[in-house]
């Protein structure tokens, strides 16, 4: 009976707290921006056989990170779903390895292929929020990305060099969740995304490299912060 004596008014008060932004939600239209960090990789499906080009023994994919940043648009439908137009811009990198024979087949060495990219990134999303906790709810969301690469060496001669060049233009598919807090003059919305490319982005050209590749899938972790109702 004493504990509940004394944490009936404390509990009193949690739940009389002013709310933080009670009317953001109940906007029709509002913006923000973001601005994060990414590990890009690629789903890697080499050729049946591989060995048969030439002296190529495996073929790996190591993810690196990045950054990205860019702006919010948010189209409230009820009080628990949305629509996010998200459009930023997102750098990264990805490394292929390859594992080749040497001279016999007891000595291997690596090569090295990195994979740079600049993205125009567009997606849109339908995000799924708790109800609202004081100043705290959660949320999941699932939608889809059109990218645009804008250091795609696509049509770019390479001179002999061997590049593993990937196309300009894909399509993915993203889930992701996530938690609002309301603070005094914006929302902070830390997230965590997964990201799966569609087409195969292989552009494919005569050369070892390229050759023992089957597919490539683009592949992204994105960890996101949102200020939202700042714009």
């Amino acid at each position: 009976m004493l504990v509940l004596g004394i944490m009936t008014p404390v509990l009193g008060q949690i739940a009389t707290k002013p709310l933080a932004l009670p009317h953001l939600d109940r906007k029709l239209l509002y913006f923000g921006f973001h601005i994060g960090v990414n590990t890009m990789n690629f789903a890697v499906r080499p050729m049946d056989n591989p060995g048969v080009v030439d002296s190529v023994y495996a073929i790996e994919s190591s993810p690196q990170s990045g950054f990205s940043l860019g702006l919010m648009t948010n189209l409230r439908l009820t009080d628990v779903l949305c629509v996010r137009f998200t459009p930023g811009l997102s750098f990264g990198q990805r490394t292929l390895n390859y594992t080749m024979r040497g001279v016999n087949d007891t000595e291997f060495y690596n090569v090295a292929k990195p994979v740079e990219s600049t993205h125009l990134d567009f997606p849109i999303a339908l995000r799924l929020k708790s109800a609202r906790l004081n100043d705290f709810r959660v949320y999941v969301d699932a939608g889809m990305k059109y990218t645009y690469d804008l250091a795609s060496k696509q049509n770019i001669d390479d001179k002999g060099a061997s590049f593993v060049k990937i196309k300009k233009n894909d399509i993915s598919f993203e889930m992701g969740t996530g938690l609002d807090i309301y603070l005094r003059y914006f929302k902070f919305s830390p997230a965590v995304k997964v990201s799966w490319g569609i087409p195969n982005m292989l552009v494919r050209e005569d050369h070892t490299f390229s050759n023992s590749l089957n597919r490539l899938h683009t592949r992204a972790v994105m960890f996101t912060f949102f200020f939202e109702g700042s714009l």
